[in-house]
């Protein structure tokens, strides 16, 4: 099925706007209150938010090199963290982080389009 802006929507679990996720990141249907694989399709489905909006173009496309520097970083606050040497609060910000990119290359973590 398509949605509005002619992206292509799987009738699935994982686009239906009646799907939940809990803590272990298991699906949870709303609807039947009961667990679901990612693919479980039903007659209830009913497209999710993101899916109506996805091709809208209120998103920004960033830069490989940029999610692999926060990926990095990330690892490295995760690691200061479970040794202690790191607060929780004491994290980057996704801001510093893009500046910090930007210094670093001269690029903006955003692709231009």
């Amino acid at each position: 099925m398509r949605n509005d802006h002619y992206i292509n929507v799987r009738k699935m679990c994982a686009s239906c706007h009646h799907k939940t996720v809990d803590i272990e990141g298991e699906r949870i249907c709303e609807l039947m209150q009961q667990k679901v694989q990612q693919r479980f399709k039903c007659r209830k489905w009913q497209m999710s938010d993101p899916m109506r909006n996805a091709g809208k173009g209120l998103g920004m496309v960033k830069r490989h090199e940029y999610l692999m520097m926060v990926f990095e970083v990330r690892i490295q606050e995760r690691e200061a963290i479970e040794n202690g040497i790191l607060l929780p609060e004491d994290m980057a910000t996704l801001d510093s982080l893009r500046k910090r990119f930007e210094a670093e290359t001269g690029l903006s973590p955003f692709v231009i389009q």
